[in-house]
């Protein structure tokens, strides 16, 4: 995971695989552009000599129609420059045909280079382009900060806290053990064994309340009987 945190310390955790989707968007925008406008321009020409081609197929169909008019003094001329204007036009197909053939190879290239990254480019979510424009605003974390941040320091207030806790814990404790055995007392009951656990547990306790809870952590807790 990776840490930053913004101008008012508020921290923000990016992963690797969401780093790495960035730097790809980033890599893509400068990759496309070119690429772009070798497709584009590869395109079109495929475009304009299929028009072109297309064009000069129509004129063939067309001169092919043609008859030799019923009103010319010199049919046999007529068909002569009629199929002279057929070889041109044929010649002129194929060499409209190898041009387009060209164009196609190259627009096919083309393509294989430009549209696989395009269509990755626009298959990124939204968020991502969210993420880099927010990290421009971000400052990464060093690993002094990461550690503060994912283990920050116990309070005062807190460590006060918890030892006041423990202190009532320990009260209870002794409180607990201290009341049948002054029971026994109280009745004339109690052993020699039983006299000497209710002083010591009582001393525990007076020494128990006098622990003052504002010196946490650094406390010197008196020795369970």
């Amino acid at each position: 995971m990776n840490y930053y945190k913004d101008k008012t310390s508020n921290v923000f955790a990016y992963d690797d695989g969401q780093l790495a989707q960035i730097s790809r968007l980033s890599e893509l925008e400068n990759l496309i552009p070119p690429l772009e406008t070798v497709f584009i321009d590869a395109k079109n020409s495929l475009h304009q000599a299929e028009v072109e081609l297309t064009q000069t197929q129509v004129l063939l169909e067309q001169e092919k129609s043609k008859q030799v008019p019923v009103d010319i003094e010199d049919g046999e001329a007529w068909q002569k420059e009629h199929d002279e204007r057929l070889l041109q036009i044929e010649l002129s197909i194929n060499i409209k045909l190898e041009v387009h053939n060209e164009a196609l190879i190259a627009f096919n290239q083309s393509e294989h280079a430009y549209q696989p990254l395009k269509d990755e480019y626009d298959a990124i979510l939204p968020v991502f382009f969210e993420i880099r424009e927010h990290l421009k605003t971000l400052k990464k974390m060093t690993p002094k900060d990461i550690e503060l941040h994912l283990n920050p320091p116990v309070s005062k207030v807190q460590l006060i806290a918890e030892a006041e806790q423990q202190k009532q814990s320990f009260l209870a404790e002794a409180n607990n053990v201290i009341a049948p055995l002054q029971d026994a007392v109280d009745l004339d009951m109690a052993t020699d064994e039983e006299l000497s656990a209710l002083q010591k547990w009582k001393k525990y306790r007076v020494l128990l309340n006098r622990v003052d809870t504002s010196t946490a952590p650094d406390i010197d807790w008196p020795e369970k009987p």
